[in-house]
């Protein structure tokens, strides 16, 4: 599941993103991606079917309008199908996803406020639903308002970092305006995450010492800002404050993936492998593991390490014919590690091949 940052600019709070994930999760549980695959190719013999009326229409010497009803009916008979499967597909989802947040304790109300959000970007446009995809935003709306919502008093939630998620996706959306730090100032209400988007920024177009200076405004920090903090002061070649600050988080939380790898790689020294939850966390450890083992030339462990990222990303032939290769170049010590990385990467293609995923 892919969310492009384009739909950041409209969903402005955490309920709203989880009523979007919610109707995308419905989408896939209700298979409709596969199903939406079937109906069009069942539409298409249809069209075919009509159109090879026409065409017979033509040799047998009937007139061209007749002979180009049958070509234009086939046509607009599998749009009109296609967009009307397809805006079902949509509602079934919608109403789904709301019983997903209820189910799991969260307010529906968040699928609301982005039909709400949907709806005052559509106002002025033309409200031709049936030449769309989807329903019309008002269409959306009306309906979530004939659901039950969950029943509450008060709700009371913790802070989250959405904010700073949302700056992060708009930072990097800013690179595509012509004025950036204006689109962020207009994007973003919060003035800690709008120096944070500014200073994520400036620090991709290498401008670290920007970076640091919008950093520095910030009355509230968070991971979100210190990570950034510590990756812009080693860009601009002040090695002992990205430590200092990268200390200051492990002395919090000594066992947190992200600052570790950071200051095994800046130190270059070897990474120890902590519990890592995630696919990003366990990328992080073998790039850092990579850089040492580079470092210290044992090129077989390097190796071990890049066709574990390799194979995480797809490349599924190239990390197995590799890892034979290095294999009998490696250290005693280090043969029982590669050949449990072979027998990993072995699980999970029998796996695949189990479930007929290609």
């Amino acid at each position: 599941m892919f969310i492009y940052s384009d739909i950041l600019e409209t969903i402005t709070s955490e309920d709203m993103l989880l009523g979007l994930l919610a109707h995308e999760v419905a989408h896939l549980e209700l298979r409709h991606y596969e199903r939406q695959s079937q109906h069009s190719s069942e539409e298409l013999q249809k069209t075919l079917t009509l159109i090879g009326a026409g065409i017979a229409a033509a040799l047998a010497g009937a007139d061209a309008d007749a002979t180009t009803a049958l070509w234009l009916g086939g046509l607009a008979n599998q749009a009109e199908n296609t967009l009307t499967y397809s805006r079902n597909q949509e509602q079934e989802a919608d109403r789904r996803g709301r019983q997903y947040l209820i189910a799991a304790g969260l307010s529906p109300e968040g699928m609301n406020d982005l039909f709400q959000a949907f709806f005052k970007r559509a106002l002025g446009r033309p409200k031709l639903e049936f030449l769309s995809t989807h329903p019309s935003p008002d269409t959306r709306l009306s309906d979530s308002f004939s659901t039950d919502t969950k029943e509450t008093i008060i709700s009371y939630k913790e802070p989250s970092d959405f904010e700073y998620f949302r700056a992060t996706l708009l930072a990097y959306r800013a690179g595509l305006e012509e004025r950036p730090y204006t689109y962020l100032d207009q994007q973003i209400q919060d003035i800690n995450a709008k120096n944070f988007a500014k200073g994520l920024f400036s620090y991709l177009i290498q401008s670290p010492d920007r970076s640091i200076m919008f950093l520095e405004r910030l009355n509230k920090h968070n991971r979100f800002t210190d990570y950034l903090k510590a990756l812009s002061f080693t860009a601009g070649g002040k090695k002992d404050k990205s430590i200092e600050v990268i200390e200051q988080q492990l002395d919090i939380a000594p066992n947190d993936v992200i600052f570790s790898m950071l200051l095994a790689q800046l130190d270059n020294l070897q990474p120890q492998e902590v519990k890592a939850d995630y696919l990003y966390e366990k990328r992080l450890f073998w790039r850092a593991s990579i850089q040492y083992f580079q470092a210290t030339g044992n090129i077989p462990m390097a190796l071990n390490y890049r066709v574990m990222l390799d194979f995480s990303q797809g490349k599924d032939k190239t990390a197995q014919l590799l890892i034979k290769k290095y294999q009998a170049d490696a250290k005693k010590s280090d043969k029982d590690k590669i050949k449990r990385t072979e027998l990993f990467f072995n699980l999970v293609k029998e796996a695949e091949e189990k479930e007929d995923i290609k």
